[in-house]
């Protein structure tokens, strides 16, 4: 708990108010330093694991021999079954948090399948289960929120102060809890940048939800993945950026639905 001053209505009042953790954890793979994320400091093992899958260091979690965290020395140590060649090019990337990738490769991602569909309705009601989930964000705002359905019902749930951050831990609990990503949806209450959206696709998941926009670059990759894009997600409404054909809605509704 944080001591503030609050002024509203004319008035000063002090309030001890919960405020969002942040931390820096350097992450060592085979005793060679690789990144220092700014983070949340809650589902570090999987913001690691995720971060590492992303980034192509492990292709699964059979590649892990061990992964320590000590939170009291800020630091990672992960131990693989095979070499690591450190990668040389970093990017910094428009994460809340200044996030960095080693690389933002839009190839070599497979077109999605237009079979999975998404009634319209379902996209508000995930969404409210997203921020009924979201204790931090309700509890002191300021923070993002990222959740992986089935398109009933949430599987997993992760908040961080970086939407990036976020998405690292649904997918490093999915390694961890041998849950497949691949057709499931993805929603998040941060913008949907490029490396966001490539994140989905690395997952596999057909659909990517936000409260928020899309950048140009999103969209663009979007298109070419097969991935539906849907944003501001708010009150009775919500806009389709990329492949809308995939939203099944009433008959009379469906007559009206552009294609991408």
């Amino acid at each position: 708990m944080h001591r503030i001053v609050r002024y509203r209505g004319g008035s000063f009042e002090t309030l001890d108010l919960p405020v969002v953790a942040e931390q820096s954890i350097t992450i060592f793979v085979n005793g060679t330093e690789l990144a220092t994320l700014q983070c949340t400091p809650i589902k570090v093992d999987c913001l690691v694991l995720g971060f590492l899958s992303f980034e192509g260091v492990i292709e699964g979690l059979d590649e892990i021999k061990t992964l320590e965290v000590f939170p009291e020395e800020a630091v990672a140590d992960v131990r693989l079954t095979k070499a690591f060649i450190p990668p040389r090019r970093r990017i910094f990337t428009s994460g809340c948090t200044g996030g960095i990738t080693f690389g933002m490769p839009m190839e070599g991602f497979k077109a999605f399948p237009k079979e999975a569909t998404l009634h319209p309705e379902q996209a508000f009601v995930l969404m409210k289960q997203l921020y009924a989930e979201a204790r931090l964000y309700r509890e002191s705002r300021g923070i993002h929120a990222a959740a992986m359905s089935d398109g009933e019902k949430l599987l997993l749930v992760a908040e961080d102060v970086g939407r990036h951050n976020a998405l690292d831990k649904i997918l490093g609990e999915a390694l961890l809890r041998g849950i497949s990503t691949a057709g499931n949806i993805l929603l998040s209450t941060g913008r949907i940048s490029s490396e966001m959206l490539r994140k989905g696709a690395h997952m596999r998941t057909p659909f990517v939800i936000s409260r928020t926009s899309p950048t140009s670059l999103a969209i663009q990759a979007a298109k070419r993945f097969g991935i539906t894009v849907i944003g501001y997600v708010r009150g009775e409404g919500f806009n389709v950026y990329a492949h809308p054909e995939r939203l099944v809605a009433q008959q009379s509704e469906a007559s009206n639905l552009p294609r991408s």
